[in-house]
């Protein structure tokens, strides 16, 4: 007899975990900030990638899911740790570290769930779409404030914020393509590429620099507990549980989110246009999630002859 979910497990795939997801991304910003005051930014990758790689085996040695056994399992495993912990990671913080506006950088990876709609080309759904452009106008009204393009540090911010919009893409589309690989498997050995990666670059550009102390060993572990390890592991059993268009469009949560937990750790309170953009991007998902459940549901024609 096949087995089937219990109620509460498939209550916490549909509401738990996607709210859960979205606080332990979002604040893996605030994280950064902190972290890049005492650490360059190569440092700080290579001690995140270093940390979740450690905790993931630890893991993996617990539960010994499936590691890739095919070569196009492999292929696919390395591909998603170039991508999303190299790629996306890499760029997003140096994004952050030439001092762009935090703002730009939100909108311009904010975009992701557009990008990740018109790739996999879901077909004409106006509920859809609708959530869609709602989700980026909140991602855009909710940064706006922020916003001041003369102050802008440098073109590479706003440069490396494409890298990573098309690195966190590209990585979350062959991720939902990757299967028969468990999920600590794919955290452990993306992370300790990942740290190859980072550890190389480090090597050959000579750019270790950090400040031993609580704030560096604070940031950087929740860096690797909360947002690389927990965050990530929820993000590839979405995936794994749903369709990508429908998983990324919780990424519209997280720049009004980030502004909460702003507000929450530094006491900056929200604007009358972030309040907006968290009411635009509670309608996006909303509506996203209701026209992926609506086409789950929509009964198929059958042919009568």
């Amino acid at each position: 007899m096949p087995e089937v979910a219990s109620p509460s497990r498939v209550s916490w795939l549909k509401v738990g975990a996607p709210i859960a997801f979205v606080l332990m991304w979002a604040s893996g910003a605030i994280a950064v900030l902190y972290g890049l005051e005492h650490s360059s930014v190569v440092t700080f990758l290579l001690l995140r990638a270093v940390g979740a790689a450690a905790i993931s085996w630890l893991v993996w040695l617990g539960v010994r899911d499936r590691l890739p056994a095919r070569r196009g399992q492999w292929a696919r495993l390395i591909a998603v740790a170039l991508l999303l912990q190299v790629f996306y990671q890499g760029f997003f913080f140096l994004a952050l570290g030439t001092g762009a506006p935090a703002g730009v950088v939100a909108v311009l990876v904010g975009f992701q769930p557009v990008l990740t709609a018109i790739l996999t080309r879901p077909g004409y759904d106006p509920t859809l779409y609708a959530g869609l452009a709602l989700g980026f106008a909140g991602v855009v009204v909710t940064s706006a404030s922020g916003i001041d393009l003369s102050e802008v540090g440098s073109v590479l911010g706003v440069v490396f914020s494409i890298a990573a919009l098309i690195g966190i893409t590209a990585g979350t589309l062959v991720q939902a393509r990757t299967v028969g690989v468990g999920v600590w498997a794919s955290l452990a050995l993306q992370s300790t590429i990942s740290a190859v990666v980072y550890a190389l670059v480090a090597l050959t550009t000579g750019t270790v620099s950090a400040q031993a102390n609580f704030e560096l060993v604070a940031a950087v572990g929740w860096m690797v507990l909360v947002v690389s390890v927990g965050a990530t592991a929820l993000l590839y059993l979405m995936i794994g549980k749903g369709e990508a268009t429908k998983v990324t469009s919780l990424f519209y949560c997280v720049p009004p989110v980030t502004a909460l937990l702003d507000w929450a750790f530094f006491g900056r309170f929200l604007t009358g246009w972030e309040i907006a953009g968290v009411v635009l991007v509670s309608l996006a998902v909303a509506l996203t999630q209701r026209a992926k459940e609506s086409h789950a549901h929509k009964p198929r024609q059958t042919s009568d002859a």
